[in-house]
């Protein structure tokens, strides 16, 4: 019985271990082998470069500087190697004296770790041309590696900065979330390189190569090189961009040029500008309060982002809306005196002594006042803010940027909403002519004169070609038939105020060389007091207190195919602000044969 019972603990024994033998020799042959290939074959990233950003003619807006980045060994930081560590410091600052040890020092030691085995990266960017005559010596320090590296570059500087934006340097929440960031450390932060990243940054490739245990190359077994046919083609002309941006030197504000009918945008700014390479590679704390602390704030995107009292811009609209609702007909003739009186207050006209006898186009072409105060009482504020909500006000264009604002057309529902407050007549008179609670952008107004010239609501956008993909959007039908046979009434009396003498803009425009439409508006930032009778001149208020300034306009007249908006931020009167940036951008236009048919 004992001698059974050692039998079988042998038996046991030896099947365990043959089992364990089959195990090891035959069925662990797959994993053994395919960790072998994996400490053969070694996989690596390769990176794409970035897809340029370019005018309609080609001309670069944002392209790839190339140069170099400065690496060093790891395992430095140990306090017994931190001399060691200074040394190949010194020896780098030796060459570029611009940085300095103790910053270079901090990002290396930050860098480091025990498990990392890679070189560490001291300085993202040298330029190829302070580079290339000291690369034969600094090559000889071991410890130093050198690597083709690239950083954004914007040619222009300023030119259209808030719409191209800028690609910065990568945060961690930037790397952890994007592989091709992490690698290149570079992401869009702004503008157009924001919104465009994932396709500006193209897709990586890779490349499989064989090695040896001490990690020599042997041979490349697979390559897919990366996507990098993704450059982005802006509708923006240069040319017309700096004819924008000469008219509005010493000048705060916004403006934009679009065609009409499809929505591209061939110039636009957002004054006072700001050079977008100082963010690539991060800007000083200096610059940075000093763009951050403005009073006039360089760092907004006012086109998109500002939002001002649209002023007499909307009478257009708010016109139609009468004679959507039958408040008035096309041909009805309103007195018009020089104020009207709800309760103790007196609602006046900006024309002292009144207007006399009006109707719709001369309401449009002199602006008056009075003839919006009285009929909006008539349409009422909840109907006029229908009418002005299907033109696009209160809404985003949806241009392809990021972070767009909404604006605000006030309503009697809103103002509960808002304020939880009742709405009175005197807060449907003041929002007649663009004031009181009503917001716009200057995109949105851009985009409602579009309408007023072509009868359809396009939608804004800058780029032209995706790769090897034209965009191309439609145009929104939003105007009743009733309407659009209304529309030709407006469009006359918008041509007079450019057009003829006693327009508001008629005076400011002469120098254009082709008809065109458009409307003045002055929207008031400060209230006038009801005891004051001489309203102080623009010239002689505070510049805080004086009225932004709009003219917007469509060219030519007939057949419209551009609309040109501005805005002066206390500017004063539009006309007098703006006529003149409206000119010389419609006669570049015709310059450039975008337009044809001059007077």
């Amino acid at each position: 019985m004992r001698i059974k019972f050692i039998l079988s603990i042998f038996i046991i024994i030896w099947a365990v271990l043959i089992i364990r033998i089959y195990f090891l020799t035959i069925k662990s042959n797959t994993f053994y082998e395919e960790l072998a290939e994996r400490n053969m074959v070694k996989t690596e990233s390769l990176v794409p470069i970035r897809g340029l950003i370019l005018d309609r003619n080609g001309e670069p807006l944002a392209v790839n500087r190339l140069g170099f980045s400065i690496s060093l060994q790891p395992a430095l930081s140990s306090p017994k190697r931190e001399a060691e560590l200074r040394s190949h410091l010194e020896s780098v600052i030796e060459f570029f004296p611009n940085f300095k040890l103790e910053e270079l020092l901090k990002t290396y030691i930050k860098r480091d770790s025990p498990y990392n085995h890679d070189p560490i990266k001291i300085i993202e960017f040298i330029p190829y041309e302070d580079m290339h005559t000291i690369y034969p010596k600094i090559f000889q320090n071991r410890y130093i590696k050198i690597e083709p590296s690239t950083t954004r570059y914007y040619p222009n500087g300023t030119l259209a900065s808030h719409v191209i934006g800028y690609a910065g340097r990568a945060n961690r929440k930037d790397v952890e979330s994007d592989k091709i960031a992490k690698l290149t450390g570079m992401k869009g932060k702004n503008g157009l390189e924001k919104e465009y990243d994932d396709f500006l940054k193209g897709e990586l490739g890779l490349r499989r190569v064989k090695v040896t245990a001490f990690n020599q190359e042997i041979g490349e077994i697979e390559r897919v090189n990366p996507k990098e046919n993704n450059n982005l083609i802006l509708g923006l002309d240069i040319r017309i961009q700096n004819v924008l941006n000469s008219g509005f030197e010493g000048k705060n504000g916004a403006a934009v040029v679009m065609d009409a009918r499809s929505g591209e945008i061939l110039a636009t700014g957002s004054y006072p500008e700001y050079d977008i390479n100082d963010f690539v590679t991060g800007i000083s704390q200096k610059k940075w309060d000093e763009l951050i602390n403005s009073p006039y704030h360089p760092f907004t995107n006012k086109l998109i982002n500002g939002l001002y009292p649209p002023g007499s811009t909307i009478k257009m609209g708010v016109a139609m809306s009468f004679l959507e609702h039958g408040a008035v007909t096309e041909d009805e003739v309103l007195y018009c005196p020089e104020s009207i009186t709800l309760g103790d207050r007196e609602f006046r006209d900006w024309k002292k002594g009144g207007h006399g006898n009006t109707d719709i186009i001369k309401a449009i072409k002199r602006s008056v006042d009075v003839y919006f105060y009285k009929l909006s009482l008539k349409t009422g504020i909840d109907n006029i803010a229908k009418t002005l909500i299907n033109m696009g006000f209160s809404k985003k264009s949806g241009i392809d940027l990021p972070n767009e604002f909404y604006g605000v057309v006030p309503s009697s529902a809103w103002k509960q909403r808002r304020y939880n407050q009742p709405w009175y007549m005197g807060e449907t008179v003041v929002s007649s002519i663009g004031q009181g609670y009503f917001l716009a952008t200057p995109l949105q107004v851009a985009r409602y004169t579009a309408l007023m010239a072509t009868g359809k609501l396009p939608r804004p956008h800058l780029v032209k070609n995706i790769g090897d993909s034209e965009v191309k959007i439609e145009s929104e039908d939003v105007l009743s038939e009733f309407l659009k046979e209304k529309l030709p009434f407006i469009q006359e009396g918008m041509r007079q105020v450019c057009e003829e003498q006693g327009g508001t803009a008629f005076w400011y425009t002469r120098e254009a060389k082709v008809d065109m439409g458009c409307k003045t508006g002055t929207a008031q930032v400060v209230e006038i007091p009801q005891g004051i009778e001489e309203r102080m001149d623009e010239e002689d208020m505070e510049y805080f207190h004086r009225s932004h300034a709009w003219l917007t306009a469509y060219v030519p007249f007939e057949n419209p195919k551009y609309v040109i908006t501005t805005m002066v931020e206390h500017g004063g009167h539009g006309g007098s602000a703006a006529g003149g940036i409206i000119s010389s951008v419609v006669n570049k236009l015709l310059e450039l044969g975008y337009i044809e048919n001059p007077k």
